[in-house]
C-alpha cells in the first residue's frame, strides 16, 4: 500500500511495497473450528515490528491527504494516531494497532471513501490487461498453477495507493520474483476434497487478477464465495468497487462486515463468521488478511507477495517472494 525510504533499501526497484493499516483479534482471542481442528494462541500471532509504526502512520497521512481535510485537522488526527502508536505494546499484533488508528482517523476525518477515484482507475488499468492475462493462464501447461502465481503477483498491483505505477510493468516485475513457500501440492489436495471455496479479497486493481483465478476455480467445478470489505478503507475492495470488474454471476459475493483492511474475526459480521467457520477451503489474498488470520487452525491458504520485512519474516521467505502458504499439520 505505501512506500517510504527505508523499505527502498530492501525492495527491488519498481515494485511497490505495501503498508497496511491493519488490525487482528485481541491477544487472548481463541478460535476453535467446528471440526475440532485446533485453536489459535497469542504465540501464533504476528507481533508488531518496528517497521509497522511508520507504515501505519504513512498510511494515515495518505488517507488524510486524500480526505481533503485542512492542515489543522490532519495534524490533529496524525498527532493522536502517533500517540496510539507510541503507547502500543510490541507483543500485540499490528492489525490490532491499525484498528485503533483507523478508529482515530474516522472520528477525526470522517467516514468517506477518499480512495474511490484511485480504486476506479486501478480497476480500469488492470482490466485493460485482462485479455492477455487470461490467455496466459489458458495456454499454460497447468492453468491452476499459473492462475495462482498470477494472483500472487497481482498482489503487487497496489494501484489505489500507487496510481503512478504502470500496471503491466509492476505485474511483469512481480512475476519475475521467486516462489517462496509454495504449497501447491497441498492446495491441490485440499481443493480436490472441497466442493466450495471462500475467497477473501484484498485490493482494487488486484481484484481483476483474482477474477482470473476465480474463473479457474469455477472451471474446476467449485462453488466460490467472494468476501470483500464491509466499508471503505484505503484501497481495499468493497461491494461498490466490484460493479465494473466482471466477477462471474455464479460467484456469491458477501461482506466481512468490517471496514478493516484485513479479516478481523471479532469485528466481522455474524453472517461472515458463519461462512468462515463452515468453509471447506479458504483462499486468503494479501498481506492484511495474512496479518489477521496467521496462526489460525483450519483450511486456510494464504496467497500474496511478501512486500515487507515483517511479513516475509513471519512467512519464512525472502522479501519479494510469491507465497502460497497452506495450513500446518
Amino acid at each position: 500500500m505505501g512506500v517510504f525510504p527505508f523499505f527502498l533499501r530492501l525492495w527491488p526497484p519498481g515494485i511497490p511495497a505495501e503498508f497496511s493499516i491493519s488490525g487482528t483479534r485481541p491477544a487472548r482471542f481463541s478460535l476453535v473450528w467446528p471440526n475440532g481442528s485446533g485453536t489459535s494462541s497469542k504465540e501464533d500471532k504476528v507481533h508488531t515490528y518496528p517497521e509497522c509504526i511508520p507504515c501505519i502512520l504513512r498510511a494515515s497521512l495518505t488517507a488524510g491527504r486524500l480526505s481533503g481535510k485542512g492542515e489543522e485537522e490532519l495534524w490533529s488526527a496524525l498527532q493522536e494516531a502517533a500517540q496510539v502508536c507510541a503507547a502500543w505494546e510490541r507483543e500485540k499484533p499490528p492489525i490490532a494497532l491499525g484498528a485503533e488508528v483507523a478508529a482515530v482517523l474516522k472520528r477525526k476525518l470522517g467516514q468517506g471513501d477518499p480512495f474511490w477515484k484511485a480504486k476506479k482507475e486501478g480497476n480500469a488499468a488492470v482490466l485493460r490487461l485482462y485479455p492477455a492475462l487470461k490467455e496466459r493462464v489458458r495456454s499454460s501447461e497447468d492453468p491452476l498453477f499459473e492462475a495462482l502465481r498470477l494472483s500472487a503477483a497481482g498482489n503487487a498491483l497496489d494501484l489505489g495507493v500507487h496510481p503512478e505505477v504502470h500496471a503491466e510493468e509492476a505485474l511483469s516485475l512481480a512475476l519475475r520474483q521467486p516462489l517462496g513457500r509454495w504449497d501447491y501440492e497441498l492446495f491441490q489436495k485440499h481443493l480436490k476434497e472441497a466442493e466450495s471455496v471462500l475467497y477473501l479479497a484484498d485490493n482494487a486493481g488486484e481484484i481483476v487478477v483474482d477474477r482470473i483465478l476465480i474463473e479457474e476455480l469455477l472451471a474446476l467445478g467449485k462453488r466460490v464465495t467472494l468476501a470483500v470489505r464491509g466499508g471503505p478503507i484505503l484501497n481495499d475492495v468493497t461491494l461498490a468497487d466490484l460493479a465494473e470488474v466482471g466477477i462471474p454471476r455464479e460467484v456469491e459475493i458477501i461482506s466481512t462486515g468490517s471496514d478493516l483492511p484485513g479479516v478481523f474475526l471479532p469485528l466481522s459480521s455474524a453472517d461472515f463468521l458463519a461462512r468462515f467457520h463452515r468453509a471447506e477451503l479458504i483462499l486468503s489474498k494479501g498481506m492484511g488478511n495474512f496479518e489477521g488470520l496467521h496462526g489460525e487452525r483450519g483450511p486456510i491458504f494464504f496467497l500474496f507477495q511478501a512486500k515487507c520485512y515483517p511479513v516475509a519474516q513471519e512467512a519464512g521467505v525472502k522479501v519479494g517472494s510469491l507465497v502460497l502458504l497452506g495450513p500446518r499439520g
